[in-house]
């Protein structure tokens, strides 16, 4: 009888982790995380709405959703914008555990939650704003958008004249000592003990042009780009005028940011003019855009 054949472990992962499942695998078995979909694609929106941070809403906002949801959206807007507003909070672990959720209670933004116009047509039915009546081929966001007039109009008399954003100073490194003045030449026929006076720059000068330096050259964490601006100026006319603040004909493209040397955005403290325009046959609006340091 032929002696039994010991046969060699595989040291192969595939080989081990096939050993270690006896279960045909088969595409029912795998996670629905690691099955392939075919034919199924994503957009980019609906991918940035599964990143991000979790939050939960303190109030109905326009674009995501209602009071009481939570949803993910990305750090800055936060950050910035809803958290010192009391728009939304963090949802943390500790938060979830004391309202009784877990994870899985994490939806997804509704991008057309307050955007749904309702008209009234002769018959007294209701019919969607995006849908139009009977026999149009009005697109959704020319039934939605304000003309470019009315826009102008809402902005002269409903935006502020100053739009004011906090951001945190970048500590400046101290400056080095001034040298030393070199000592004047003494004449030999004065004495030993006199006194030789020097041209001296006055207190209140030296001040004044210290301080105008350093105003002008206070660098900030997060700078202010057209966005920024374009989002305060939205919320501002939303929180005015609700029913049409939403639906302004503007855009990042039309807000120009004036006194800016080569750049695109601000990135020290100051104040800047602003124009804003949602045509070019029309006249902008100016307006003033002031960044402070955040306390």
């Amino acid at each position: 009888m032929a002696p039994a054949r010991l046969v060699r472990p595989p040291t192969c992962l595939s080989c081990l982790r096939r050993l270690a499942q006896p279960t045909p695998s088969s595409f029912l078995a795998l996670p629905l995380a690691q099955q392939q979909t075919r034919g199924v694609r994503t957009t980019k929106a609906e991918e940035e709405d599964l990143q991000g941070i979790p939050v939960r809403l303190l109030r109905d906002i326009r674009g995501f959703g209602r009071k009481d949801a939570i949803i993910r959206v990305k750090p800055g807007r936060m950050r910035n914008y809803w958290f010192p507003k009391a728009l939304a909070e963090y949802m943390t672990r500790q938060r979830f555990k004391e309202l009784g959720l877990t994870e899985a209670a994490i939806g997804v933004r509704d991008r057309n939650f307050g955007t749904k116009l309702v008209l009234e047509d002769d018959d007294d039915k209701k019919l969607l704003a995006e849908e139009g009546p009977p026999g149009t081929t009005k697109s959704k966001k020319d039934t939605l958008t304000l003309p470019a007039e009315e826009t102008i109009s809402l902005l002269q008399t409903v935006l502020p004249s100053t739009l004011t954003f906090m951001r945190k100073p970048i500590p400046a490194a101290p400056a080095p000592a001034p040298a030393p003045a070199p000592a004047a030449p003494r004449s030999p026929s004065l004495a030993a003990n006199a006194a030789i006076s020097t041209a001296t720059p006055s207190p209140d000068t030296a001040a004044a042009a210290s301080s105008s330096t350093e105003a002008a050259s206070v660098a900030i964490f997060g700078s202010v780009s057209t966005n920024d601006i374009l989002a305060v100026i939205r919320e501002k006319l939303l929180e005015a005028d609700p029913s049409r603040g939403g639906r302004i004909a503007l855009e990042a493209e039309g807000i120009e940011i004036q006194g800016l040397e080569g750049e695109d955005r601000i990135k020290h403290l100051g104040t800047f003019e602003v124009l804003i325009s949602a045509s070019k046959d029309l006249e902008p609006v100016r307006r003033e855009v002031k960044v402070v340091a955040e306390e």
